[in-house]
């Protein structure tokens, strides 16, 4: 018979931190093993406690995973709007955002479960993956997207569609060293990496592309 599922919010205070535990411990296995060579036992040990309170929770190693990812996300995303001012200068924020975005996504702890996602996303009808979306780059392209839209209203910028140019100015933010820290690339005291000439060159190159020019 299947048991009904037990949540955070039903747990008592104790079980509550037992459980932040569980995940913090959860998360540095993830990241130290990947999470085909993750094991319960080590998780559970890091942890403290038993067998008994983790599968009283969870179902199995993918349901923690999930979990791992879903707070870790939202952790490590949910500053960004806190962070940025909406400028009427439409240049300063894009490179306030921008800035705020680069130092995100080349965080270490970033670009591990970054590589976590890219190899167990796709499985399970992409659950990980449709995940990691929903709870952090969608949120994110949102704010652009809405800051976007204010400015094509007021006449400032010519863009067809304010949500697609949102991705868009997102993806080549993170470009050429998001992807080069992913492979493992040491991206310090390279030119090329020159993550501040980076963002000043694609604020002036996205900007004289949809500015209005007055």
């Amino acid at each position: 018979m299947k048991r009904d599922k037990v949540t955070k919010q039903s747990l008592s205070s104790r079980e509550k931190a037992r459980y932040d535990k569980l995940i913090n411990a959860a998360a540095e296995v993830f990241l130290e093993y990947g999470f085909e060579k993750a094991k319960m036992s080590e998780i559970v040990k890091r942890a403290g406690g038993s067998f008994a309170t983790v599968y009283k929770i969870f179902d199995n190693k993918e349901a923690i995973f999930v979990e791992v990812l879903s707070q870790k996300t939202k952790k490590i995303f949910s500053n960004i709007d806190l962070a940025i001012s909406y400028s009427e200068n439409f240049e300063d924020f894009l490179y306030n955002i921008g800035k705020k975005i680069i130092s995100v996504t080349t965080n270490n702890n970033t670009c591990c479960f970054h590589r976590l996602i890219i190899s167990e996303g796709y499985k399970n009808d992409a659950k990980v993956g449709k995940l990691f979306f929903e709870n952090a780059i969608k949120p994110t392209a949102s704010i652009v997207a809405e800051y976007f839209e204010r400015e094509r209203e007021r006449g400032n910028i010519d863009v067809e569609d304010p949500v697609l140019a949102a991705y868009q100015f997102l993806h080549l933010l993170k470009e050429p060293f998001f992807f080069a820290k992913i492979l493992g690339v040491n991206i310090n005291n390279n030119p090329i990496f020159d993550v501040e000439k980076s963002l000043r060159q694609t604020v002036k190159i996205f900007s004289k592309g949809i500015l209005v020019q007055k």
